[in-house]
């Protein structure tokens, strides 16, 4: 009798104790903040850290429901989209934001943090053509990656960039436009190629062939490359947002560099058109460029920002010097990692 005393009591507790449950679980659904975020390009590792804080819980810890990530489409401009409060955060590139502040588009638009530090914009070549440096090409044909219009994208900037800094006549290598793979590489129509060393190296590694890569940034030229971007409405007024987008998106990508192989297989639920052993190349040569051990991860310098300024400034790609305190904020970098002084 006093067993079946016991075992009602603990059934009635259960029948109130449970819908309190479900209450709870619905409360605190409704109480995270639906955010939308645009992508500088397709779904790839370049963006694992992004995915990883989605899928390991973490932007919900922060109080944040990302649906989905928005690939880039040509018809919207990540940068656009925030101007014009179409998504609340977008991945960009540093010089496209700088380049948007100089044209008068982008006047509500700041970087919060960076997510390469390093450009990834590379020179390749095979490594039986023994091109293992700048000075290399002359007498070569060096293929550029630009814009559907023809003009140069960051991609060239950064190399005549280079070329200009080391002194190197430009009229002494035969340049050609290429697209956006290593087809002419392979084909023998270069001996240089350019591109991303996540990227490019890898399609004729899987040919293979062994390269030799070229990287602009370590001959000095570097531009920030993928930014995190935010309208300076939601900076000011929604600040609380911002920081945990921040926290939420660095801490997705310590996840992924602490653990590469749990990141590629989360990447791969993105990535669905793309081969394992291509994301899992991409994001090992992508993590030295965004965990470069100079400081935190995401942290901006302003002499990295003076860099893309005055590279652009140098390729007559903006006129003047454009007001960098309008470009990007450390408010929220120096929260998270409480250092005022970086």
């Amino acid at each position: 009798m006093k067993r079946q005393m016991l075992l009602s009591i603990f059934l009635m507790a259960l029948i109130v104790f449970l819908p309190a449950c479900l209450k709870n679980k619905e409360d605190v659904q409704a109480e995270l903040t639906p955010v939308s975020v645009q992508l500088k390009w397709l779904h790839q590792a370049q963006f694992a850290g992004n995915y990883v804080a989605k899928e390991k819980g973490i932007y919900e810890k922060y109080g944040l429901d990302v649906e989905e990530f928005e690939e880039f489409d040509f018809e919207k401009w990540p940068i656009a989209s925030v101007q014009n409060r179409e998504v609340d955060f977008a991945i960009t590139g540093g010089e496209e934001l700088v380049i948007a502040k100089s044209q008068g588009q982008a006047s509500n638009v700041k970087a919060v943090a960076v997510i390469f530090k390093t450009n990834p914009v590379c020179l390749y070549s095979l490594k039986s053509s023994n091109i293992t440096k700048p000075v290399d090409f002359v007498g070569k044909t060096v293929g550029i990656e630009r814009g559907a219009d023809g003009e140069d994208v960051n991609v060239g900037m950064m190399y005549y960039a280079m070329m200009n800094k080391l002194g190197i006549p430009l009229e002494e290598v035969n340049e050609i436009t290429i697209g956006y793979d290593a087809t002419e590489l392979l084909a023998g129509e270069t001996d240089v190629s350019s591109g991303y060393i996540i990227n490019e190296p890898h399609q004729v590694i899987e040919k293979g062939l062994d390269v030799d890569i070229i990287l602009p940034a370590s001959y000095g030229v570097n531009m920030y490359a993928d930014v995190l971007i935010a309208h300076t409405d939601t900076i000011e007024n929604n600040p609380e947002l911002v920081e945990g987008f921040v926290r939420a998106t660095l801490e997705g990508w310590q996840y992924a560099i602490e653990d590469e192989k749990e990141a590629v297989d989360i990447v791969m639920s993105y990535a669905v058109d793309s081969s394992r052993s291509h994301q899992e190349y991409m994001l090992s040569k992508a993590i030295p460029l965004i965990h470069t051990g100079d400081s935190a991860i995401g942290m901006m310098e302003r002499e990295e920002w003076e860099s893309v300024n005055n590279i652009l400034l140098e390729q007559n790609v903006i006129n003047k010097n454009v007001n960098l305190e309008d470009v990007y904020t450390l408010d929220f970098l120096n929260k998270i990692y409480k250092n005022k002084n970086t």
